[in-house]
């Protein structure tokens, strides 16, 4: 059943809408016809954008990767000590909503943010405390900046339901805003020349392959043949085909070969491709070796692109991130005593050696002033908490406390 049969029922629009719940009808100049067609031709191009490769691992790496790094509200004094008994903790880390994990949450909005420019949830709160944060994912959401400068969010629900929600009550997290300053402008739009244009390549090279004609040679016969003597050399040929005779070719008395000309000039349809997907690899970011072309950067200077990417990449989503939590979800009291902060040590570790010798070095290696306890080294490196706790004055300290311990044992 097409889309407006299962809007009109019979297929004439009715005078009059008869309720708001499943199975109402519209009339034909209703605002809900027009958002579901909206709708559906949104999502006819989300599964056919996603089918580009490199546009769909661009994503992941972004998505993934925001949703994987812990994101923690920490107290604003010296220690930068975990806020483990702020709700907004407990949703930032534990628990964002009823149905979701915090990797799935933030993996969430930040598609929603790179697909329509801006992402959206909704604050739950209780006796002024945050307790979730519900994704707007589902719903049509268009803010609108009011007199006062403060924004309100103006929503379409799925079957046409409308309403607003005022400043306080909306988390919302915005890409790059070119039109109006607020509203946010969707990268994969802003990508989508590139990714038309590589579709396009890949449908002419599907096309080529099916209507094509990719023979190896004709041959030919000075005198007609009768129909058996066709049909004996037609089964003399299949009893020689298959990957085992693939480029050789029959010897018969009375005939001439000739050999087709290879025609090589299809080959640059792989090169238009590798042009597009390093032209949606500048849209978000993503250096050549993370979009899996393995033909350039790879080896000693992969760990490198790796950190690039995290340094342009995603740093700058990082900000984003946390400087929209500490606008919508802290108070002006709250402003003063937290901040949000993502974890991206993960991604910049380097290999174990290389942690090793910033480890070593951290604890006074080599005669240079420490800045790191064993107990802080340990947690870095995901361990359990064991040794001092003190800032030792170097590395000889280190050595000389493990030889008295020993001599003590």
């Amino acid at each position: 059943m097409s889309l407006l049969s299962r809007l009109f029922g019979s297929g004439q629009p009715r005078a009059s809408v008869q309720s708001d719940g499943p199975g109402a009808a519209y009339r034909a100049d209703d605002p809900a016809i027009l958002e579901a067609i909206r709708a559906s031709m949104a999502g006819d191009i989300r599964s056919r954008i996603l089918r580009n490769g490199a546009l769909n691992r661009a994503i992941r790496l972004h998505c993934e990767t925001i949703g994987m790094l812990p994101l923690n509200l920490l107290h604003s004094t010296d220690d930068r000590s975990k806020a483990d008994d702020h709700p907004v903790h407990n949703v930032l880390a534990r628990t964002p909503n009823n149905w979701q994990s915090p990797y799935e949450f933030k993996r969430l909005m930040h598609w929603a943010m790179l697909r329509n420019g801006a992402a959206y949830a909704q604050i739950v709160r209780s006796v002024g405390r945050v307790i979730q944060l519900q994704p707007l994912y589902k719903f049509r959401v268009t803010p609108r900046q009011t007199m006062d400068w403060s924004i309100s969010y103006d929503l379409i629900s799925s079957n046409g339901v409308r309403s607003t929600l005022r400043p306080g009550e909306v988390f919302a997290i915005r890409d790059l805003p070119v039109t109006d300053g607020f509203s946010g402008d969707s990268r994969v739009q802003q990508a989508m020349d590139s990714i038309n244009l590589s579709l396009t390549i890949k449908n002419a090279a599907q096309k080529l392959f099916e209507n094509g004609m990719h023979v190896g040679g004709a041959i030919q016969s000075a005198t007609k043949l009768g129909k058996e003597a066709r049909e004996q050399i037609k089964k003399d040929m299949a009893e020689r085909t298959g990957a085992d005779n693939a480029g050789k070719w029959l010897l018969l008395d009375g005939f001439t070969a000739e050999p087709f000309d290879q025609n090589l000039s299809d080959n640059q349809q792989i090169e238009n491709i590798k042009l597009e997907i390093e032209e949606i690899g500048r849209h978000f970011g993503t250096p050549r070796p993370l979009l899996m072309l393995d033909d350039t950067s790879w080896g000693s200077g992969i760990e490198a692109l790796g950190q690039f990417f995290v340094t342009y990449g995603l740093a700058p989503q990082f900000v984003n991130w946390e400087q929209a939590i500490f606008r919508d979800l802290l108070t002006d009291d709250e402003k003063r005593q937290y901040g949000a902060k993502f974890n991206e040590g993960a991604l910049m570790r380097g290999s174990m050696k290389d942690q090793a010798e910033v480890f070593a070095k951290a604890l006074g290696a080599g005669g240079s002033r420490p800045w790191m306890t064993q107990v802080e080294v340990r947690d870095k490196a995901d361990l359990p908490k064991k040794g001092s706790d003190e800032l030792p004055e170097n590395a000889q300290q280190i050595t000389g406390d493990r030889n008295v311990a020993s001599k003590s044992a």
